[in-house]
């Protein structure tokens, strides 16, 4: 296949917020902000070729091995026989190790876009399968959870993992996001702290709990019932777990309760923490104040966000 020296696509790609609850590695959700931007455009030097800016982007390695985006990138050329003069720019405005699948969204952008720019017509499985495939660059295994929110949007649910098997559902428009990032430091490998105190063993009343929460929790979305998505968060294996890595845990999910939360969990793999609320009646904007002043209180500055669910990826520009 030939196309011209200069040719590309450039990619939006949202954020996310995995596990939702009892979900672990299985659900996720595609936020509307913030989002990275990812161009992708071939250039007559030879060799996949990665540059990084924006946000975090001291934290990200620019080695196309190294880099999600760049093994997604390397794998298309292979299994594709492509030209691989392919130069991937990234400006990240989703940061990283926040839980909100930073390397994901820049992974998700690089098989959407190359899918585009090289008209494969892959289908949603085989997109989300090259894109987990760029997950094994930053969490050391090919998770789709999050890829699969920022290329399809809405809600996710990876039926199969071999094989790849996604399903894709709307969200109710009035679903409201409230997301809390403390500023903690866990060092470069913070995702393998957080899945190493998951328990290997699960009591068989903790699977039966997950598996009946689970499944109301897509009833939920399926019928709009916002009550019963509330009282479907709840995990009991791997939240319990996780929480007393993300000092402040309690207080903060108290805070955002009270002050209108449907529901509270984990982000991902964390630190961030999640309020879902009902957008028609509660203020996002003070659910995340006292989520912030929960985590001041345990000596921990955080910031929040306010969104909504976000639609996939898309293409925002064509360079010809």
């Amino acid at each position: 296949m030939v196309l011209k020296i200069g040719k590309g696509v450039v990619v939006e790609a949202p954020a996310s917020s995995a596990n939702v609850g009892p979900g672990f590695d299985v659900f996720a959700i595609a936020v509307e902000f913030p989002k990275d931007t990812v161009k992708i455009s071939l250039k007559e030097e030879g060799g996949v070729r990665v540059f990084v800016e924006g946000i975090d982007s001291e934290k990200i390695p620019n080695v196309v091995d190294g880099n999600t985006a760049g093994v997604v990138a390397k794998k298309l050329v292979k299994d594709y026989n492509l030209p691989d003069n392919i130069e991937i720019r990234i400006v990240k405005g989703v940061p990283v190790g926040m839980g909100l699948g930073s390397s994901a969204a820049s992974a998700a952008a690089v098989a959407y876009g190359i899918n585009e720019l090289f008209s494969l017509n892959l289908d949603r499985n085989s997109l989300v399968r090259y894109a987990a495939e760029g997950e094994v660059a930053s969490a050391g295994k090919p998770h789709a959870d999050n890829v699969s929110a920022s290329l399809l949007g809405g809600f996710t649910l990876i039926r199969s993992y071999d094989p790849i098997d996604v399903l894709r559902f709307d969200v109710p428009e009035n679903l409201g996001m409230c997301i809390a990032s403390p500023k903690i430091s866990y060092g470069q490998k913070k995702t393998e702290q957080f899945r190493a105190v998951i328990p290997k063993l699960i009591e068989l009343d903790k699977l039966v709990h997950n598996v009946g929460h689970a499944s109301a929790l897509v009833a939920a979305i399926l019928t709009r019932d916002l009550k019963l998505f509330a009282r479907s968060l709840n995990d009991a294996v791997v939240e319990p777990a996780r929480s007393k890595l993300i000092p402040g845990y309690d207080s903060v999910k108290k805070a955002a309760l009270r002050t209108g939360a449907l529901g509270v969990t984990i982000s991902g793999a964390g630190p961030s923490m999640i309020a879902f609320y009902d957008s028609n009646i509660v203020n996002g904007d003070n659910l995340g104040e006292e989520m912030c002043s929960a985590f001041s209180r345990e000596g921990y500055e955080a910031t929040y966000i306010c969104t909504k669910p976000g639609n996939g990826c898309r293409i925002v520009k064509y360079l010809f």
